[in-house]
């Protein structure tokens, strides 16, 4: 080896550890940036040279730059970021839920309670004005609460719709971002650049987007990746991002991808993380809710209704209803009088036909019969309808009323007795009485003084297992409440649970290729030492080189 050869050595050495100790130094100042990935060099000894017979080494060439990666565990991350995104999105609208169906005096079920109680009260005192006014006025806090309970379950809803409509322009600077990051890396690397930081930064935007709206990554080439949802629809291709749009469409915000020039429609089953928990409280859990109180709603006005209009009020009428009539169907022959017979003239019997939900139920009917008979029965057959005598101006008609709301009826037979049926009332539901003394607490007409009859039995009714799997009104709120308490622990768990697996993912991936200060430190040393040892050997080769130039001399 010549003096000459030996320098250059020397200074491949000097500067393969100045290089490793700038990436010492680089990994050392991103110790705490998230997403950051350790970086190596890799060195390699320099080819050998033939010099009289022997073959000697000319030094160290640095090769790359290159970051650590695990591919399995970087899959595992994106894959928790999107449960953790989604169990954590929960929490808030859950919390919110439970606070709108809670249990005590102030909520639903205390308003239910203190509603029938009224009616006990009043049953005490049947002609009392202090305890009618205290029925009306119970009465219409119950509707008052019904409706700002449903009001509330809107509230929360267009809550999560601002959330949601919030995180759309973050997600589509994240998607150009990693289209453009994308291009970069593709471009460094076919000019046999390393693009590392690039490839950290497109990591770590992927991670957060599979948070909010669950992505899935595949290699799309030229160390490229493809982003799409989890229902496959395309987000990003190559250096080209696709348009994230969110629009109202019938008072809900949808979402749509489009490419200039197809729109792709994206609901709850096509996203992941924060979007999917969030539409999933949206477009699920609040819906049942909704459902579950106006049937509960609809079954308390049309049952106490039905009861009312088969008492007696101080002005002796009968046939009112309690609350306004929701939609029913009513008889287009009328008595004049609840224990009239329909058709008077006698002698002809026919069959009703009540089919509801699939099941079907014959009553028979004879033109003898009253409309109170007709009424009875009708609701002893338990054909899914409840039938109740009401006053229409001078006369009285038969209203059936489904016991599930919404659910269709279809009505057949007895056309001439009672002439088929109209479809009649309204969602809108107030109080109908328009004064105390229409309150029906008598169970007959011109009834004794103190006849409580009807108003014991509008009160029995908040006793009464009518609701599904036999429950009085309460414990069917009580259910319903206990839907959303049921899901708020099993999200606490859940978001707990995937916290802690991410912080393990979070924690291997740091051992395997995060920034460990006291290793980064070692190395800083040895690099150190070997930066001065080629420093030390070349100055002694330039000091041999010096002594024989001075030989010459």
């Amino acid at each position: 080896m010549t003096l000459s050869t030996a320098i250059n050595a020397g200074l491949k050495g000097i500067l393969a550890h100045q290089k490793q100790v700038e990436v010492t130094g680089n990994n050392i100042a991103n110790v705490n940036t998230p997403g950051y990935s350790r970086q190596t060099v890799t060195v390699s000894p320099s080819d050998a040279v033939n010099i009289k017979g022997l073959m000697l080494g000319q030094g160290v060439d640095v090769e790359s730059v290159n970051r650590e990666y695990d591919r399995f565990v970087s899959g595992q991350l994106i894959e928790q970021s999107s449960v953790v995104g989604e169990e954590n999105a929960k929490s808030a609208p859950l919390a919110e839920l439970e606070r709108v169906l809670g249990i005590g005096e102030d909520s639903l079920a205390g308003q239910i309670e203190e509603f029938f109680g009224a009616w006990h009260d009043l049953s005490g005192n049947p002609s009392g004005a202090v305890e009618r006014e205290q029925v009306i006025y119970k009465g219409q806090n119950l509707l008052d609460s019904f409706s700002g309970t449903k009001s509330d379950l809107v509230r929360v809803g267009q809550n999560i719709n601002d959330k949601l409509n919030a995180e759309v322009n973050g997600i589509n600077l994240k998607l150009r971002e990693i289209a453009q990051l994308n291009a970069s890396i593709k471009e460094k690397e076919t000019l046999g650049h390393v693009a590392n930081t690039d490839q950290d930064r497109r990591d770590q935007l992927v991670k957060e987007l599979s948070g909010t709206i669950g992505v899935q990554t595949y290699n799309s080439g030229d160390s490229q990746i493809g982003l799409q949802l989890p229902g496959g629809i395309p987000l990003v291709q190559g250096d080209r991002a696709l348009d994230f749009h969110a629009y109202y469409e019938g008072g809900e915000l949808s979402f749509q991808i489009s490419d200039g020039n197809v729109d792709l429609q994206a609901g709850v089953k096509n996203f992941g993380g924060k979007f999917k928990g969030l539409l999933d409280v949206r477009d699920n859990l609040i819906p049942d809710l909704q459902e579950k109180l106006g049937q509960l709603e609809h079954r308390i006005v049309s049952e106490v209704n039905a009861q009312h209009a088969a008492g007696y009020g101080l002005d002796g009428e009968t046939g009112r209803t309690f609350f306004t009539q929701m939609p029913v169907y009513q008889s287009a022959s009328s008595a004049a009088s609840p224990d009239d017979p329909v058709d008077p003239s006698g002698g002809t019997t026919e069959t009703l036909t009540v089919e509801v939900g699939g099941n079907s139920e014959d009553i028979e009917i004879e033109s003898s019969d009253t409309l109170a008979g007709i009424r009875d029965a009708i609701n002893e057959a338990d054909a899914g309808v409840l039938a109740s005598v009401v006053r229409d101006g001078s006369n009285y008609r038969l209203n059936l009323t489904p016991e599930t709301r919404g659910e269709e009826v279809n009505l057949t037979g007895a056309t001439t007795i009672l002439g088929g049926f109209n479809e009649t009332g309204t969602e809108d539901i107030h109080i109908a009485v328009d004064s105390t003394e229409e309150l029906a607490a008598a169970g007959a007409t011109g009834g004794a003084p103190g006849d409580n009859e009807n108003a014991l039995a509008v009160h029995n009714l908040g006793e009464s297992r009518i609701m599904g799997d036999g429950e009085t009104f309460v414990e069917s709120y009580g259910r319903i409440a206990s839907t959303t308490g049921t899901e708020a622990k099993r999200n606490n768990m859940a978001s707990q649970g995937a916290s802690d697996t991410m912080d393990q993912l979070e924690n291997l991936r740091e051992s395997i290729v995060g920034v460990s200060i006291e290793e980064e430190m070692m190395n800083l040393t040895l690099f150190q030492k070997g930066f001065e040892a080629s420093s030390r050997f070349v100055q002694t080769v330039d000091e041999m080189m010096a002594t024989i130039i001075g030989l010459k001399r």
